[in-house]
């Protein structure tokens, strides 16, 4: 503490400084060095400043900053009798989470396109038999797959086809187990390294055998290396979900910063100093419901909470830029700096003169609680201070600063944690009291056995609730009130403005409306609009058409949320003809617990935390509703492509009649995207009077593949009156001494529907006929060996007589 002489020391010098003024054009932000003494800091007015607490606001932490020792502030012991202390924030080294999940992506040979949320990749598709079988013989022609996906579809992907496995394992388990089987080690089976092929084979039928290969080449198409996925022994269904839900959660930050991030870019400067915590979302990159009443938009009653918890109670963490915190202290690492920021303020403050330089971009609260010996203490102060720190984040949302600040206090207070009061094993909440402002983001009994239990791990058991102490904030200056609706409206606005400029195909609103009692609440709507150009629809259905109201629910059904947009019975989803485009509006369901859980707000940050939701589950997601609505639509015969949904489906059900083809699809129902139809002829160069290097010159030349698809197509496209071909591939091998010529149509979800038809009547009509097939794979070879020929000769009776029988043969 100064004595009374260095005090009137301190404030002769400052009363020197204030005499100094900057010149015209200038304004004082703060005070610097200069000749060894302080000066005002003077910048151009035109220079960028920030919004901060004033000195009136000041004057509520009067009393506290008239005895400013940190002994006398709560949790003393976990601050080691320091105001403040910094510990490092790693981001993305590999030990962190956000390291872990960008680690993931490198390790399984991904290019991430992290601002769009997309991961691509190419995968060889050739197997080991393919280059074997093809030694000494000229190179094996790379077979390529390439994956463009969204973050969220990959890994809901992963975990689709990781669950459809273990649900097969689990059968050959359940077989192993029902004849006692035992393995070499004596153990029974019932890990997937157990399971050999032979034990696969006895407990599965064909097809399911087959539905594992499938699902086993398909994850090895998304895990090439799948050793390094995860961490030793790792599942990859619990991996999957795991970092589908960490992508949800954090996708917004991820795609704004993960490419500006490296490892010591970060610190953390964890404080109880009161106007640290009465500014704690009173800074440019941070806002919060404890805005100070100088800000337009802020809530003055929870900045009521705010002051309540800097008058001596809680501490906040505030991630800050490393350089900058060096370059303020003018140290070289955090350690040093550390010790330079015991005293007086250091966080910029553009309303007050002598404030620091450092601007944080983030924070997390730390809850000042205490425990007694009694259910029932004479006097509150009397108890065992805990520091436990929140889970919510404001600001930047920095993936892992919770846990890092967690992992501090955890580490920091072993002897308080061991001394817990129990009660048969529990940690009793009875004799534990939270003390501080009432706002909290770990609300009521439930959430503050959450708080505990973020401290001491999710397994800790608890009984009883957590008592709270209100006295500090219920003796607060009452005149902190104001214009309550003007002030959330100004806050809303500011919300839906950063939301509209971020979406693509969603839109955000609000109404704040008076509750009668003095107070307001807010009344959020929100819709996704799903858009496709006009030439994609066969027809446009009115608003006043099922096909419309219904759209919504199959969304609904299907997009693994279950009612995340209204459902038709409360609210319908218009649909109208924009310019060249067709529109569909639907709303966005904020009771649904990924939106928001209910009808209405009572703050504007619970707008934007709905708003931050409906930006990763729905805006980022647009592509795959649009995807679903697409489907839809097209089954419903209001777009092209419903008819190749039908063929897929009834390919996939064993309902395509067809003789010869080798008809299939390329997905299950709705997933597929292209459908083929083989026939392979076989010619015998022998009968043919021509050497196996002629004929395979004939079968291989283009000329041959565009005549042949021609005649295969000449039956089929009269039937179906339509001028369209479909697209044909061919492969022609040696085999047994013939020649096999396979021809291979094609048709995907993106060709008109008459294709779909031609397509069918090709494998089903006419030409699903071995008699016509032969016809037409002889008559062509017939045209083209008999070009071949000398013109004196193309007409020789010869040719006629040695042809006549091969084409019907």
């Amino acid at each position: 503490m100064l004595n009374d002489e260095q005090i009137l020391l301190k404030t002769a010098n400052l009363l020197d400084t204030l005499q100094e003024k900057c010149w015209d054009g200038y304004k004082q932000v703060g005070m610097k060095k200069k000749s060894g003494k302080n000066v005002p800091n003077c910048v151009p007015v035109s220079e960028k400043v920030l919004r901060e607490v004033t000195e009136d606001e000041m004057r509520v932490l009067e009393d506290v900053l008239d005895d400013l020792d940190p002994a006398n502030l709560p949790l003393n012991d976990l601050f080691s009798g320091k105001m403040r202390t910094v510990i490092p924030f790693p981001t993305t080294d590999p030990s962190t989470e956000l390291g872990k999940f960008a680690e993931f992506f490198r390790s399984q040979e991904y290019d991430v396109d992290w601002e769009k949320g997309m991961a691509y990749a190419e995968r060889d598709l050739r197997t080991a038999s393919d280059i074997f079988n093809n030694l000494g013989d000229q190179p094996v022609k790379k077979k390529t797959k390439k994956i463009q996906m969204k973050i969220g579809k990959l890994f809901s992907k992963l975990t689709d086809l990781s669950r459809r496995k273990d649900v097969l394992y689990q059968k050959v388990y359940d077989h192993l187990a029902a004849i006692d089987y035992k393995g070499p080690n004596g153990r029974p089976a019932n890990r997937p390294y157990d399971v050999t092929k032979q034990l696969r084979k006895a407990a599965l039928d064909e097809k399911e055998l087959e539905n594992f290969d499938r699902i086993t080449g398909q994850i090895y198409l998304y895990i090439v290396n799948p050793g390094v996925a995860g961490p030793a022994g790792y599942d990859l269904t619990d991996l999957a979900t795991q970092y589908g839900e960490y992508w949800k959660k954090n996708a917004g930050y991820i795609k704004k910063e993960i490419n500006n991030i490296d490892n010591d870019k970060f610190s953390i400067i964890i404080t109880r100093h009161p106007v640290d915590v009465l500014r704690m979302s009173d800074f440019d990159e941070i806002t919060s419901c404890h805005s100070p009443a100088s800000r337009a938009s802020a809530y003055q009653s929870y900045y009521k909470c705010a002051v309540a918890e800097a008058q001596g109670h809680g501490a906040v963490a505030y991630v800050v830029n490393t350089e900058e915190l060096l370059s303020a202290t003018n140290t070289s690492n955090i350690d040093s700096a550390e010790q330079e920021i015991q005293e007086g303020e250091i966080f910029a403050d553009d309303k007050r003169p002598f404030s620091g330089d450092i601007e944080p971009v983030s924070r997390t609260r730390i809850r000042h609680v205490r425990y007694y010996d009694t259910d029932e203490p004479k006097r509150f102060d009397d108890g065992q201070d805990v520091g436990m720190p929140e889970t919510r984040v404001y600001g930047a949302d920095i993936p892992g600063l919770a846990n890092q600040v967690t992992n501090w206090a955890r580490s920091n207070q072993e002897e308080v944690i061991q001394n817990m009061p129990k009660e048969n094993g529990k940690i009793n909440l009875y004799r534990f009291m939270i003390f501080g402002g009432s706002y909290e983001d770990t609300a009521n009994a439930a959430g503050r056995e959450a708080l505990m239990r973020q401290l001491l791990g999710i397994e800790q058991r608890v009984s009883g609730n957590m008592k709270q102490n209100k006295d500090t904030e219920n003796n607060l200056d009452a005149n902190l009130i104001g214009d309550m609706k003007a002030m959330v409206e100004g806050e809303c606005e500011d919300v839906t403005n950063y939301w509209m400029e971020r979406y693509a195909q969603t839109f955000i609103d609000y109404e704040v409306l008076e509750d009668g009692a003095d107070s307001v609440y807010i009344k959020p709507t929100a819709q996704f609009v799903a858009r496709w150009p006009i030439d994609e629809w066969i027809r446009l259905p009115s608003n006043a058409e099922e096909v419309v109201w219904n759209s919504v629910d199959e969304l609904n059904e299907r997009n693994g949320y279950g009612d995340i947009f209204v459902p038709s019975k409360h609210d319908t989803p218009t649909i109208r003809r924009i310019r060249e485009e067709i529109h569909l509006s639907i709303p966005i369901n904020f009771e649904h617990p990924e939106i928001y859980g209910g009808r209405y707000m009572v703050m504007s940050s619970e707008l934007n935390d709905a708003g931050q939701n409906i930006d990763t589950k729905i805006d980022d997601a647009r592509d795959a509703w649009e995807e679903i609505l697409t489907q839809y639509f097209k089954r419903e015969g209001q777009m092209e492509g419903g008819a190749y949904i039908k063929l897929a489906r009834e390919i996939e059900d064993g309902e395509v009649s067809s003789y010869e083809w080798d008809v299939e699809t390329d997905g299950d129902y709705e997933d597929s995207y292209e459908s083929t139809a083989r026939y392979s002829h076989y010619y015998d160069p022998e009968d043919l009077g021509l050497s196996m290097e002629v004929l395979m010159q004939i079968l291989d030349s283009r000329d041959f593949k565009i005549e042949l698809r021609k005649q295969l197509l000449d039956a089929p496209r009269k039937t179906e009156n339509t001028q369209y071909y479909l697209q044909m591939n061919a492969t022609t091998v040696e085999h047994a001494g013939e020649a096999k010529y396979t021809a291979i149509f094609s048709i995907n979800a993106d060709e008109p529907d008459i294709m779909t038809g031609l397509f069918q009547e090709l494998v089903e009509g006419e030409m699903d006929d071995e008699d016509n097939l032969n016809v037409v794979f002889n008559r062509v070879l017939a045209q083209f060996v008999n070009a071949r020929q000398p013109s004196h000769m193309q007409t020789n009776e010869s040719i006629v007589k040695t042809w006549k029988g091969f084409l019907n043969s």
